[in-house]
């Protein structure tokens, strides 16, 4: 949930079992189940597996059961990252984040930030403008539907 350099708005949206929030980096969406425990090990989801319950006005999330390959800043497949949502404010929220990987740390460590709320629109993530390799793959698929139209196998 740490901002990137760009497209570092969040969408978030709560039902009644479930809140999700919608990265426009990427994509990215987490949905946390509110009550119940983690699932087993295996298999292991991306961006872990999400618990989240209330606190008062406070979400707190537990993640746990991250794939090897997600890291972040450096975890373990092995971290629980537990997160705190709080609203002071009809439009910020404050955020707060405990990493707990032994597997990766001598100690456990704890950030907080404010997430302030923007009248904006969360856009398709997408990078057209300037991709000089896009007039590369249009050429080569042209050239496979040449190919296809004459009978020949791409």
């Amino acid at each position: 949930m740490l901002p990137t350099m760009y497209n570092s708005y969040y969408q978030i949206v709560q039902s009644p079992g479930h809140v999700v929030i919608l990265v426009e980096m990427v994509h990215d969406a987490r949905i946390i189940r509110i009550g119940g425990k983690h699932v087993p090990n295996s298999p292991k989801k991306w961006m872990g597996d999400s618990i989240g319950r209330w606190e008062g006005d406070t979400l707190v999330v537990e993640t746990c059961n991250f794939k090897p390959e997600q890291s972040f800043r450096g975890t373990s497949e092995n971290a629980v990252i537990t997160e705190r949502f709080t609203r002071v404010a009809n439009d910020k929220i404050v955020y707060r984040f405990t990493v707990d990987d032994p597997t990766a740390f001598t100690a456990k460590f704890t950030g907080e930030l404010p997430f302030t709320g923007v009248n904006a629109n969360v856009y398709e993530y997408a990078c057209h403008e300037g991709n000089y390799g896009l007039p590369a793959i249009l050429s080569g698929a042209r050239v496979e539907e040449a190919k296809s139209a004459q009978g020949k196998k791409p």
